[in-house]
């Protein structure tokens, strides 16, 4: 591949995850708040939507990874997905905002805020399942794969940040003093830049057929597995049931702090306007997105994990002190943490996969590429369940300016405690159990490698 060709790469994989992410960030950062501001849904009630769609849609993603890996099509295992349900995905994007009120019939209304909410989830994890999936598939170069996700996340942040700063104003110039109005147009434009990104990815990537068959062709190399068999699999694959409880935790407490940032600022650090600068600084988590290749020259994919969870848990505790200097430190410092954090993550997965077919002969990078869906989707049911519950526990009140000291204390143990503790607990978990070595799986592939191409040469 030439150094153009390996950019356009990098950026149009980049591109998938950006156009998720475009409204992920929304339903993260504001869909609680719009619910329960705009359209007077009650914290609870939203709160427990968000869980119970996490429960019915927890494990799509392994549904899509299974399809995925059972796929054979002219355009290949894991790109068609990208046209399939990109387009889906965008318009349900737009339907996330449209909210009739039904002539005042509450029942309805919350009916069909439930119906819509639940297919997005599902759309959603069928547009971004592939993604993680087709990695494996885009290059043999573990390097490569390293600057792939880099480049993933590095859109990723980009796309987020310009979408945590502008929302709110775009929101407010769309729609004046109508709020309902200006996020109905604001989730048409975003839910056409979501179709045009993923259809740009769909028409300029290519699986590459020589790592499919190489895997399909060696006798010792199970695949196209039943489900039952699929899972077994998985189940034996130590280091990705490790990787899989710490993504859970890992999305639980990112969702918890993104969801319950505009509340923080506005009802505890009393600085409502802050909150577009404030999201927008997710910009900087791209220096921890570019850091991972270089830690990874000389860190092991674990510990850039555990280096990342403890500098957030430092980034975070500093926001702990009221002082608006301070809070935007700590965010800068948080931030840059997570950046390295997903980046690594999604390396951690290939790690997996390729631990699976070296170790247990066993490949299915569908099934094991769901882990990041999964847990985005149980890690946020479960953000928007605390989240919500202990909003309503403190006695939240979207009508009142300044919220009781119960409700402050509310707040923080969302933005803030809650974080903290899941943070260290992953760096522990991580620590103390994930004993996957990425160099040892990487030499011997690249012997086994060699050892078959002398033996050609000798045919």
């Amino acid at each position: 591949m030439s150094k153009m060709q390996l950019w356009k790469q990098r950026f149009f994989y980049g591109a998938t995850d950006m156009a998720g992410n475009l409204i992920w960030q929304i339903v993260g950062l504001y869909l609680l708040f719009y619910y329960t501001t705009v359209m007077g849904i009650s914290p609870a009630f939203a709160g427990t939507l968000f869980f119970v769609v996490r429960i019915i849609d927890a494990f799509d993603g392994v549904v899509y990874g299974f399809l995925i890996d059972h796929t054979h099509s002219k355009f290949g295992k894991a790109r068609p997905y990208f046209l399939w349900f990109g387009i889906p995905l965008g318009i349900l994007t737009m339907l996330l905002f449209f909210n009739p009120s039904f002539g005042g019939n509450k029942v309805i209304q919350l009916a069909w805020v439930s119906v819509v909410y639940t297919l997005f989830s599902l759309v959603y994890s069928g547009a971004n399942t592939p993604i993680t999936a087709i990695l494996p598939s885009l290059t043999k170069d573990p390097d490569e794969r390293t600057n792939l996700a880099s480049a993933r996340m590095v859109m990723t942040n980009i796309g987020t940040a310009v979408i945590g700063a502008i929302t709110l104003p775009m929101v407010a110039q769309l729609g004046g003093k109508n709020a309902e109005k200006g996020w109905l147009i604001w989730g048409v434009i975003i839910g056409i830049a979501i179709i045009a990104l993923f259809l740009g990815a769909f028409a300029n990537l290519r699986e590459k057929d020589d790592i499919v068959a190489e895997t399909e062709d060696a006798p010792e190399i199970k695949g196209h597995l039943s489900v039952k068999d699929s899972l077994k699999g998985a189940a034996k694959n130590k280091p990705w049931l490790i990787l899989s409880a710490s993504f859970i935790l890992l999305q639980t407490f990112w969702m918890m702090r993104l969801q319950t940032a505009v509340y923080y600022l506005t009802y505890v650090s009393h600085q409502p306007a802050l909150v577009g600068a404030f999201n927008g600084l997710v910009i900087v988590a791209v220096i921890g997105n570019i850091s991972v290749p270089f830690l990874s020259k000389f860190m092991k994919h674990r510990n850039v994990m555990i280096l990342a969870m403890v500098t957030f848990a430092f980034g975070e505790l500093l926001m702990a002190f009221k002082n608006i200097p301070l809070l935007f430190i700590g965010n800068v410092i948080a931030l840059v943490a997570m950046g390295a954090a997903f980046s690594i993550a999604f390396v951690m997965i290939a790690d997996t996969v390729e631990y699976s077919r070296s170790e247990l002969h066993i490949d299915e990078p569908g099934i094991l590429s769901a882990v990041p869906m999964v847990g985005a989707k149980l890690g946020m049911g479960l953000a928007g369940l605390i989240s919500g519950w202990l909003l309503s526990w403190g006695g939240f009140n979207a009508a009142a300016k300044v919220q009781g000291a119960k409700a402050v204390t509310a707040i923080a143990t969302n933005f803030i405690w809650v974080p903290v503790v899941l943070a260290l607990v992953i760096g522990g978990i991580l620590y103390l159990w994930y004993q996957l070595d990425e160099s040892k799986i990487a030499s011997a592939k690249a012997a086994k490698e060699a050892e078959k191409k002398l033996s050609e040469e000798d045919a």
